[in-house]
């Protein structure tokens, strides 16, 4: 099964394209050729899915989720780098 998750923007290209940070922590280069919403700027959060970032999303909801996340993994696994 494929799903969106969220990236933040890290970094912004003149070539339609950014590099952004999963919830994990891994990087990915993203087009913004199927991108709805206000120029993307590093820092913002937006909803990926297949190398395409789609559009926009809300940074308190993006933060409460990426919390959220990382409080299970640690649950799930005492070991895991909450970073």
């Amino acid at each position: 099964m494929c799903m969106s998750r969220l990236h933040r923007i890290v970094s912004v290209a003149d070539d339609g394209t950014v590099v952004a940070a999963d919830i994990d922590g891994s990087t990915h280069q993203l087009s913004l050729l199927a991108y709805e919403g206000d120029p993307v700027q590093p820092g913002d959060w937006v909803v990926a899915h297949s190398g395409y970032a789609l559009g926009p999303a809300d940074r308190a909801e993006a933060e409460s989720v990426l919390a959220q996340w990382r409080a299970g993994m640690t649950r799930q696994n005492p070991y895991a780098s909450p970073n």
